[in-house]
Parts: structure tokens; sequence; C-alpha cells
């Protein structure tokens, strides 16, 4: 409390303590304004929080696709790679092949 008696706001919150009143609200033991009367800021501040936690979580699970979909497309330019060389190498048996039976 400040010197009036007055609840004093917080002006910044570091990031774990913003992860603490998120992770309250995803598991339903709060919800957001009773968070931001508790903490004694918005209940938009609460919200935006949320959202851009939210948002994370989905590019978490997103970012491990674009990995498996880089990865799948690299293992297919290698295959490519290898089957062009053997390709090129089996053009080339033949001919010899066609030269040495003549």
């Amino acid at each position: 409390m400040g010197e009036n008696g007055l609840i004093m706001k917080k002006l910044k919150w570091s990031e774990a303590e913003q992860k603490l009143m998120v992770l309250e609200i995803l598991k339903g033991n709060k919800t957001a304004g009773q968070i931001a009367k508790e903490h004694g800021i918005s209940d938009s501040v609460i919200y935006k929080w949320r959202d851009k936690a939210l948002k994370a979580i989905s590019g978490a699970f997103s970012s491990d696709r674009n990995k498996q979909m880089a990865n799948s497309n690299a293992e297919r330019d290698r295959l490519l790679k290898i089957i062009g060389e053997q390709a090129c190498v089996i053009d080339t048996l033949k001919k010899t092949s066609e030269l040495l039976s003549l």
C-alpha cells in the first residue's frame, strides 16, 4: 500500500509474473477479472497477456510442423539427387554396353 492507504499499481510485470497470472486463468483456478482485481490491473491487460500466451502456444505447434516439413523437403531433395546420379550411371552403363556390343 502507498502512503495514502491506497493500493499502488505496479507499472511493469516481469514475464514470470505474467506467466503465473495467465496460467491461473488457463488452469481455470481464477477468472481474468479476479486476477486483475487482486493485482490492481485492468482486465484488458490480463486478456492481452492471455492472448499472447495462446498465440505462442499455437506457434509452438506450427513450428514443429514447419520443422517436419523442412526435414521432409530436405530428405526429398537428397533422394532426388541420388536418383539423378543413379540415372546418369545407368545411362552411362547402357551406352558403354552398346559400344562394347558392336
